[in-house]
C-alpha cells in the first residue's frame, strides 16, 4: 500500500438492470474496487413502488460491505460521496466497524477504535431525512441458512406452524445446497463477488482478517426482499452469541459481534428508519442456548447427511473437495459435544465420520471451549459454561463416561462447576430477552 492510501472513499452504487446486479464502488488511495451483487432475477423497475426501498437497502449494504476493503489498511479518513447518513446511521456504522473488526484488530495488533471515525467522515450534502417505504410486500419469511444446525431448527419450527417461507443464502456451497434440497422448500440465492484486487492486495501483505459477515449477508437479504418477495428476514442466532472472547483496549471483543442481540437491534433499527417500515428482522432462536438448539436439531434425521457447522467445508478455494466435518477445529469440537447426547453415539459417529470425544489429540481444543485454558476460541461456538455442563453430564451417561476426553476433563470441570445439572436447566430455559414479533414467538413456543 502507498502513502496515498490515507482515505477510504465510498464512491457509490450502480445498478445494471440487464445484468440484474448492483455494483458497489470504493476507492483507497490509488486503488479502486468494485464489488458485484448479482440477483439473477429482474430487479424492481425504476419508478415501481419497491424501487426506492431496494435502492435504500443497497445504500446500507454499500456502507456495510465496505469493511472488507477498508480493513486492508485502516485509513483514518473516510469519505461517503453518494450517501448522506444522519447521526444515527453514522453511529450504527461506527459500532459495526469498531466491534465487527474487534477480532481483526486483536489478531493484527491494532486498536481499530482509534482509527475508525464515521462521525467525522466527509459525506454527500444532506438531503431530506430518509422516509422508509410502506409499499406492500409478500407475506413470506426468508430463513437465512448456512448449512448448520441452527438455521435448520428455525426451518423446522416455522414449517410446523405452516409459515410460508423461502430459504436464502449468499454464495451457497455444497452443504447449504444439500440442506436446502433436503428441506424440500423453495430456495433463493444471491451471488456476491468481491473485487479480485482485494485478494491481490492480501497476497502483497495488506491487513486481513475477520469481518462482520452476518451484517453484510443481512443487508444482501434485505435488498433481495424487494426482488424475491418476502417481508421477514429470519436469522438463527442464539443467546450464546452474546458472550465475547476476551477484553482488549478496554472493550469486549466478540468474534460473533454481528450475531449479537445488540447488532441485531442496530440493524433492525437501520432498516426501519431508512428502508422499509414493515420488514421484520430478527433471530428466531435468540431466546435459546446452543445446548437447547442441539436438542431440537436431534429431533429430525432428515439433515444428518447434509448439515455441517465446520467452516473448512466452506473454503473459497480449497485444494481438494473439503470433508463435511474436518474433525479438528473448534466448530467441530463444539458441535460434536452439543449433539453427542441428544443424537446418541451411533448416529453422531455416522454423521461426523468419527468420535471426537475418543480422540485425545482434541484435549487442548476442548480445554479452550470450557475455559480451562486460553480464551474462548475465535469461532461461532457457545458459552464456556455450556461446554462444561455438556461434558459433565456426559460423564454421568454410561454411553459416554469412558470416552477419553470426558474422562480427562470431567474432574477439572466439576471442580469449577459442582452442580452442572442446575447450569443445564438454565440452558434449557428460554430467555425473555429477544425481539421476536408475537406471531413468531408463538411459533417457537409451539415448537418447544
Amino acid at each position: 500500500m502507498t502513502d496515498q492510501a490515507d482515505t477510504f472513499t465510498f464512491t457509490g452504487v450502480e445498478i445494471d438492470e440487464a445484468a440484474r446486479e448492483a455494483r458497489l464502488g470504493y476507492r483507497l488511495g490509488p486503488h479502486a474496487f468494485t464489488e458485484r451483487i448479482i440477483f439473477h432475477k429482474p430487479l424492481p423497475a425504476p419508478g415501481a413502488p419497491l424501487r426506492a426501498p431496494f435502492e435504500a437497502a443497497l445504500e446500507l449494504l454499500h456502507l456495510a460491505a465496505g469493511v472488507s476493503y477498508y480493513k486492508t489498511s485502516l485509513p483514518a479518513r473516510l469519505r461517503m460521496e453518494s450517501a448522506a447518513p444522519d447521526a444515527a446511521a453514522r453511529g450504527f456504522l461506527q459500532r459495526l466497524y469498531v466491534n465487527g473488526l474487534g477480532e481483526f484488530g486483536v489478531r493484527n495488533g491494532v486498536d481499530v477504535a482509534s482509527r475508525i471515525d464515521f462521525m467525522g467522515a466527509h459525506a454527500a450534502p444532506e438531503h431530506a431525512p430518509p422516509q422508509p417505504s410502506r409499499a406492500p410486500l409478500a407475506r413470506r419469511s426468508a430463513v437465512l441458512i448456512g448449512g448448520g444446525k441452527d438455521s435448520l431448527v428455525s426451518v423446522e419450527a416455522l414449517r410446523q406452524s405452516g409459515e410460508p417461507m423461502v430459504l436464502f443464502a449468499v454464495n451457497p456451497k455444497q452443504p447449504i445446497l444439500a440442506c436446502a434440497q433436503a428441506s424440500g422448500l423453495p430456495f433463493a440465492q444471491v451471488e456476491r463477488r468481491l473485487d479480485p484486487l482485494l485478494f491481490a492486495l492480501n497476497a502483497q501483505g495488506a491487513l486481513n482478517g475477520h469481518v462482520p459477515i452476518t451484517a453484510i449477508v443481512s443487508f444482501i437479504a434485505l435488498a433481495a426482499a424487494f426482488v424475491e418477495g418476502f417481508d421477514a428476514i429470519v436469522l438463527s442466532n442464539e443467546r450464546s452469541a452474546d458472550q465475547g472472547n476476551l477484553v482488549a483496549h478496554g472493550r469486549e471483543v466478540n468474534h460473533q459481534y454481528s450475531k449479537t442481540t445488540a447488532a441485531e437491534r442496530d440493524i433492525a433499527q437501520a432498516i426501519a428508519a431508512r428502508v422499509h417500515a414493515h420488514i421484520a428482522y430478527f433471530s428466531l432462536l435468540r431466546p435459546l442456548s446452543e445446548a437447547h438448539i442441539a436438542t431440537l436439531m436431534a429431533r429430525s434425521t432428515v439433515y444428518d447427511s447434509a448439515f455441517t457447522s465446520c467452516n473448512r467445508a466452506f473454503q473459497l478455494n480449497p485444494a481438494s473437495p473439503p470433508a463435511r466435518w474436518c474433525g479438528d477445529c473448534p466448530k467441530c469440537r463444539f458441535s460434536f459435544l452439543m449433539l453427542a447426547k441428544p443424537m446418541g453415539r451411533a448416529r453422531i459417529e455416522a454423521a461426523f465420520g468419527k468420535n471426537m470425544l475418543e480422540d485425545e489429540s482434541q484435549l487442548s481444543g476442548y480445554e479452550e471451549l470450557m475455559g480451562l485454558s486460553g480464551h474462548k476460541p475465535w469461532e461461532c461456538v457457545g458459552e464456556l459454561a455450556e461446554s462444561g455442563a455438556a461434558l459433565a453430564l456426559l460423564a454421568e451417561d454410561p454411553a459416554w463416561a469412558d470416552a477419553a476426553v470426558v474422562r480427562a476433563l470431567n474432574p477439572r470441570v466439576r471442580a469449577l462447576m459442582p452442580d452442572p445439572a442446575s447450569v443445564w436447566r438454565a440452558l434449557m430455559t428460554p430467555s425473555p430477552d429477544h425481539r421476536l414479533p408475537p406471531r413468531y414467538e408463538k411459533m417457537l413456543h409451539d415448537y418447544l
